[in-house]
């Protein structure tokens, strides 16, 4: 999973790739995304079609409820933190775009009921905050000019807090991914670090940060006198999964969050183990995944923000996070704004 700004290619690639430009008059023009994407990808999703700004068609079904945010108890002073609007409504609106393993998605292939990291917080948040979170799916090149319009409230998309985003919005961090090396259980090639994939073939997606990142370290091997990758690239998620359970490729290099949800998804954990090593995020980087509140709802923010670390303190956060077996990009403190300034 890897990019900057979420576009609508593949698994890894739609929140990791490069942003597009804020325009002057503040809206945001996203093309590839950079995060971690994809329409197809591993674990349970649907066709979800796209609703208009506002969520109408896409809503979280009525009465809607998450078992981890139904033990969330509410806390009067983050209500009243709320901005009157929101108050009054009971209601915040949360906009999406599913599937996006395992960020959101949806309980069964052609259904309506999300799931996913993303729809369980935005419970747990709206619980802790004494509101509904209704849970909308937009189109994902439309979900900021939304939240700028006031047509929703908040974007939780499993996209990266990045110096362009942080133009038109303000971040609530709550994890930091990258891309991980994804091996058959028993790693039976060995690889523990970046270099190790000197000489290997590596499944990749098309169209993605992880294929240009894994062509730019292939490049670097080869001018260290090493071998170079051998980078096999595939329309979607499951093909290249499918590649490293065949032995069609040695390993797979994708987002972490994606990575580890694969480990604990496919044949029930029996398939795959993650590569941990510091080499590999040095080699190719990672990102914090933020909530999104338009930059004038300062109140919204540190509502938001609160909820968020007292979720983390609780235990709540972390109940989350290991369902989907993604504790691996789980953070301790919800901060504001942390993302790269350096970079789209």
């Amino acid at each position: 999973m890897s990019n900057s700004a979420r576009e609508r290619p593949p698994l890894v690639s739609r929140r990791m790739m490069i942003a597009g430009a804020v325009a002057a008059a503040g809206a945001l023009a996203t093309g590839a995304l950079g995060g971690c994407s994809s329409s197809a990808s591993s674990g349970a999703s649907g066709g979800g079609g796209s609703a208009t700004p506002g969520g109408a068609s896409g809503a979280t079904p009525p009465g809607s409820t998450d078992p981890i945010a139904a033990n969330v108890t509410a806390d009067p002073k983050l209500h009243a933190m709320l901005p009157d609007s929101i108050r009054s409504a009971g209601m915040i609106r949360v906009a999406s775009n599913i599937p996006y393993p395992p960020w959101e998605m949806y309980v069964t292939a052609g259904g309506s009921q999300p799931t996913g990291i993303d729809y369980d917080l935005s419970q747990a948040i709206g619980a802790k905050l004494g509101v509904t979170a209704r849970f909308d799916q937009l189109d994902f090149d439309s979900i900021i000019p939304a939240i700028l319009a006031g047509k929703e409230d908040i974007v939780m998309a499993g996209i990266w807090d990045t110096a362009v985003r942080e133009k038109a919005l303000s971040f609530v961090d709550y994890a930091r991914d990258g891309l991980s090396i994804l091996v058959k259980k028993g790693n039976p090639q060995g690889i523990a670090t970046a270099d190790d994939l000197a000489g290997k073939s590596v499944a990749v997606q098309s169209s993605t940060t992880e294929q240009s990142d894994v062509a730019s370290w292939s490049k670097k091997l080869v001018s260290e006198g090493k071998q170079g990758i051998s980078v096999v690239s595939f329309p979607g998620d499951s093909e290249a999964l499918l590649a490293v359970q065949s032995g069609r490729a040695d390993c797979r290099v994708e987002a972490t969050s994606a990575a580890a949800y694969a480990v604990k998804t496919y044949g029930d954990g029996s398939e795959f183990e993650l590569v941990q090593s510091p080499t590999v995020a040095a080699a190719f980087g990672t990102g914090i995944v933020g909530l999104g509140v338009p930059r004038q709802d300062t109140a919204l923010l540190h509502a938001i923000q609160q909820a968020v670390q007292a979720l983390m303190t609780d235990g709540t956060y972390g109940k989350i996070m290991d369902k989907y077996g993604t504790s691996v990009v789980g953070i301790s403190t919800a901060g504001i704004n942390q993302g790269p300034k350096q970079s789209s």
